[in-house]
């Protein structure tokens, strides 16, 4: 966004510098031989209407009002109808209408502002698209709205019965790459990160589709700081919670509870066979081989030999395979899936470490974390439940 230029809500006291706006833009759409908003419109009781409704918005440079937009999230209902052509979605949107910059404004990037807060706010609200309206004749408008990924969908007419060609954004694209959050605030983001997609970029995924690029990419769109850092990972094959912090004093200090094991960790996992015991624990020495990515059980310490402990809760068994509680007590890479197919209990669908299982991906699920909040001292606690499928859906 250009810093320059500052969106707020418009305000009253802002009327009788917007009207001066709209007075210089409809001056500038007569130099084009353009009958728009030619006959008073938009009035100061339409801006102060918008207002009112909270719909109004003005662009300031410098503390002075240069420009404004409304922007409605609740419908338009001259667009209930739309003639030679279609809407590109059928759900919700939102409207952008009486679109107006100054002179001192023109060819400084107002308008893309408008429209990049207005896709933005849409964004936030899950708002399926964004629409606009604009006279035949304004080519210079049509030429701005395709720039700006919006296509022309055909003709409406407005209240007043003069004929306008209608645009959509559609935002359903972006919308299903928006992360699953399952709590926020200013400091931290916990979401749940899907079962295949890696949770920060790596020489595989180099392209932007690993968790941590994807929620940059998002809180982008919507206008956010697209700061963002990864406290801690999970597997590529491993769904469920997943903490980052938004800022670097928090990314700083939840990695120091990491690394102080103070983070509450619980996973669930269908593993193969039946366990001995109902609930125990196990402490294992771990070697992380990195060529190979995989982590082996080792009898005594030595260099690059880590203690790996958890504890376990059967929850439920169908035939030879059985669902497990994991609480970590220890984070090390791979940790769950070595320590059960050592114990002769792979995770289904993990090849690497045993399982014979093909119908399935790994069967690891993030399902709780639990942390104190890094700024507040809270606790903040947060549940995550798998998706559906195999072998999920053969426990309740």
């Amino acid at each position: 966004m250009n810093h320059q230029i500052r969106i707020r809500p418009a305000a009253e006291a802002d009327i009788a510098a917007i009207m001066r706006v709209f007075d210089q833009a409809r001056a500038a759409i007569a130099a084009l031989g353009i009958d728009q908003w030619q006959d008073g419109y938009p009035t100061d009781a339409h801006i102060a209407d918008d207002i009112q409704k909270a719909y109004g918005y003005v662009l300031c440079v410098g503390g002075e009002v240069q420009g404004y937009f409304a922007m409605i999230a609740d419908g338009e209902p001259t667009y209930d109808k739309i003639y030679d052509g279609a809407w590109l979605t059928d759900g919700t949107y939102m409207t952008v209408h009486r679109v107006a910059m100054s002179d001192a404004m023109r060819g400084r990037g107002g308008a893309a502002e408008a429209m990049k807060y207005a896709v933005s706010r849409a964004l936030r609200a899950s708002l399926g698209s964004v629409r606009i309206d604009t006279h035949h004749g304004n080519v210079r408008m049509r030429k701005f709205l395709e720039k700006q990924g919006f296509l022309p969908c055909g003709t409406i007419y407005l209240a007043s019965g003069a004929v306008r060609l209608a645009y959509e954004k559609d935002l359903r694209p972006i919308l299903q790459k928006a992360p699953v959050i399952l709590y926020e605030d200013r400091n931290i983001l916990i979401c749940e990160k899907p079962v295949g997609q890696p949770s920060q970029p790596d020489p595989a995924h180099a392209d932007g589709s690993d968790l941590l690029s994807c929620i940059a990419a998002w809180r982008e769109a919507c206008g956010y700081s697209p700061e963002i850092y990864l406290v801690h990972r999970l597997d590529t094959a491993t769904g469920g919670a997943i903490l980052h912090a938004k800022d670097k004093q928090s990314a700083a200090r939840l990695g120091g509870m990491v690394v102080g094991q103070q983070i509450s960790k619980q996973y669930l996992a269908v593993v193969q066979g039946t366990l001995s015991e109902p609930c125990g624990s196990m402490v294992d020495y771990l070697y992380h081989d990195k060529a190979k990515n995989k982590a082996f059980v080792v009898s005594s310490p030595r260099k690059g030999v880590k203690e790996a402990r958890l504890t376990y809760k059967v929850l439920a068994q169908r035939e030879e395979i059985s669902l497990v509680e994991v609480t970590l007590q220890t984070g090390r890479t791979h940790q769950i899936r070595a320590q059960f197919s050592h114990a002769g209990h792979p995770l289904l669908g993990d090849g690497k470490y045993g399982s014979r299982e093909k119908g399935c991906t790994t069967a690891l699920w993030a399902t709780r974390l639990c942390v104190t909040h890094p700024q507040t001292g809270k606790e903040i606690e947060v549940q995550s439940t798998p998706t559906g499928g195999y072998p999920w859906n053969l426990f309740d």
